[in-house]
């Protein structure tokens, strides 16, 4: 009879050099935190750059380039009063060019538009880009009204105009159109101010054109 001890056992045995399997590092959660900080950062390059960048303001009071006065000294003159100025605004009158941070505004006098959808006020806008750098622009968000009672409205979309709309504009190039506020109430007479406030700057710097209604 054959003694079953005698003959080794046929299992897998254990290699005494093998390593143990190694635990995978989950990189999920610094993919989580790292791309919401790169993004952060990159944003806030960005902000950085546009509010250190060409802070020189340039007011044209003649639309045919003839007049000038250069508002980026801290002592500039920073151009006619209108209630509610803030320290800050650069004003012109209606149908002045005011350039800043190489982009040259015009924007006309306000006009009083009626269409079957209600009654607006308009100002046609021009931009020039002046300088070497694409430039973006919006027609909507950058862009207010302050009425005769000093409540400043936003920027709505006007019927029977080629609005100004949104985009960018290439180093030499111009975009035009309108920027239209609701006027359903009717204009009182007074004073008008188009306000042009860059929405994504951290500087509070309003550009002010002064209409007369």
């Amino acid at each position: 009879m054959t003694d079953p001890g005698a003959y080794p056992n046929p299992g897998p045995h254990p290699n005494p050099h093998e390593q143990p399997p190694r635990t995978k590092r989950r990189r999920w959660p610094w993919l989580v935190i790292g791309v919401p900080v790169l993004l952060f950062g990159a944003c806030g390059v960005a902000v950085v750059s546009s509010v250190a960048g060409g802070n020189d303001t340039t007011v044209t009071t003649d639309p045919a380039g003839g007049e000038a006065a250069a508002a980026g000294a801290a002592d500039a003159d920073r151009g006619p009063d209108f209630p509610g100025k803030l320290d800050d605004d650069t004003a012109a009158a209606a149908g002045a060019t005011i350039t800043r941070d190489e982009l040259a505004y015009t924007v006309s006098p306000l006009e009083a538009v009626d269409t079957v959808l209600g009654s607006y006020l308009c100002s046609a806008v021009t931009i020039d880009n002046v300088g070497t750098s694409q430039n973006d622009f919006n027609g909507y968000t950058d862009w207010s009204l302050q009425d005769a009672g000093g409540a400043i409205r936003d920027a709505t979309f006007g019927p029977d105009r080629p609005m100004l709309n949104s985009g960018q504009i290439a180093p030499g190039g111009r975009a035009t159109g309108s920027v239209c506020f609701d006027d359903r109430t009717g204009a009182a007479p007074g004073t008008y101010v188009v306000l042009f406030e860059d929405t994504f700057s951290l500087s509070t710097d309003r550009l002010a054109w002064i209409n007369a209604l």
